[in-house]
């Protein structure tokens, strides 16, 4: 019995170490293997080194590789074969023009309008890199004017193109697309200020720059220009600008009473409240002029400014555009007037180089938050130090 009990357990053991090995063979040749793909290569002269590899479950096994240049190229196969895929090979037929289109209004939604323009050119050379949950396009080699010499890319969730593309993708609950507007401490950053607003064509001239450039500016208004202009000045603010007061009657406060000072003030901000239902927090005082005792008797931040153009004076736009290049720094306050066609000019020619540059322009609120410094009431500011 025990004889017979013994070769009992040797057969059930030989038979556990048949299965485990049946088991074992099955798993190893019905895997897919994936193609043997270089770390490294030589094209066109330039040494790329693989970057970043990403695999969508048993679809798509994506590779981007970079040189030393910072361009980049991509290599897409279908998931365990060696046969490789365009991006054109990921996108329904039928729906090509509608992703394209997708792909357009997202550009335009993140870079400004010369940089927009230029990558929406069919002939620019793109690479592109699958993750889990977008697409990301590299654009390659680009010459803009000016010439901006920041990476320029283009993160792509599959929500916007889950009705183009012809795989199986991850679909975030919650997602944002990049934006023009979202402002980061990565770069530099002023302040644009105006004074003397509105000025009707010329900040119609201002804005439309502002827009094109993803940039926005403090508005200091005066009020007996601007109660003939409140359509303006709804633009403005629709357009994510700053209103500031300027004074009702564009006064020099340090002629004025305590009284004049606080009249003038509640007139100007029960107009600006009529319209935005919201006080003014800024004021600039016309020609920068302000006792100190004065400070505390508005319950506002005055802002005055770091770099001042004095575009009233010289009416050149290259001159303006120079002089901004040749001394603007970090966290400056930067005076401009909105009421001469040579400052609108200026403008239009100015923005596009300084975010070439690597400058954000903003409004002088947006400024101090991104540098988390508040502005408090009854203080002087000159810029963000």
């Amino acid at each position: 019995m025990e004889r017979k009990s013994l070769y009992l357990k040797i057969a059930i053991f030989i038979i556990f170490l048949m299965v485990i090995v049946n088991i074992v063979t099955i798993s190893i040749f019905s895997k897919k293997e994936e193609p043997k793909i270089d770390l490294c290569f030589y094209e066109n002269d330039n040494n790329y080194v693989l970057v970043e590899k990403n695999t969508l479950g048993e679809s798509i096994t994506s590779y981007l590789y970079k040189n030393s240049h910072d361009n980049y190229l991509s290599k897409i196969y279908e998931y365990g074969t060696e046969n490789e895929l365009k991006i054109e090979d990921l996108i329904k037929e039928e729906k090509v023009e509608d992703y394209n289109n997708k792909i357009n209004e997202l550009i335009k939604l993140k870079y400004p309008k010369f940089v927009a323009d230029t990558l929406i050119n069919e002939n620019i050379d793109k690479s592109y890199i699958l993750r889990d949950n977008e697409l990301v396009i590299y654009f390659n080699n680009v010459e803009t004017n000016p010439q901006v010499e920041e990476l320029l890319y283009l993160k792509v969730n599959y929500n916007e193109i889950k009705d183009c593309i012809n795989f199986t993708a991850s679909l975030d609950k919650d997602y944002q697309n990049e934006s023009g507007y979202d402002y980061t401490n990565a770069k530099k950053s002023v302040a644009i200020t105006f004074d003397d607003s509105p000025n009707k064509n010329k900040t119609d001239r201002i804005l439309a720059s502002l827009q094109n450039n993803h940039f926005h500016a403090t508005f200091f208004i005066v009020g007996e220009r601007a109660v003939y202009n409140k359509d303006l000045l709804i633009n403005i603010k629709n357009l994510g600008n700053e209103i500031g007061s300027h004074t009702y009657h564009h006064q020099n406060m340090k002629k004025l009473s305590d009284d004049e000072i606080i009249n003038d003030f509640k007139n100007m901000n029960d107009f600006y409240q009529s319209i935005f239902n919201e006080n003014m927090n800024l004021i600039r005082p016309p020609y920068g002029s302000i006792n100190e005792s004065q400070q505390t008797l508005l319950d506002v931040s005055y802002i005055l400014w770091s770099l001042d153009t004095n575009d009233w004076r010289y009416r050149s736009s290259d001159y303006l555009v120079n002089y901004v290049i040749d001394n603007i720094k970090d966290g400056d306050i930067i005076l401009f007037h909105d009421a001469y066609d040579s400052s609108a000019s200026a403008i239009e020619e100015l923005l596009p180089i300084l975010y070439s540059k690597g400058y954000q322009v903003m409004s002088v609120s947006e400024l101090f938050k991104l540098k988390n410094i508040p502005l408090e009431k009854n203080k002087i500011y000159y810029n963000v130090s």
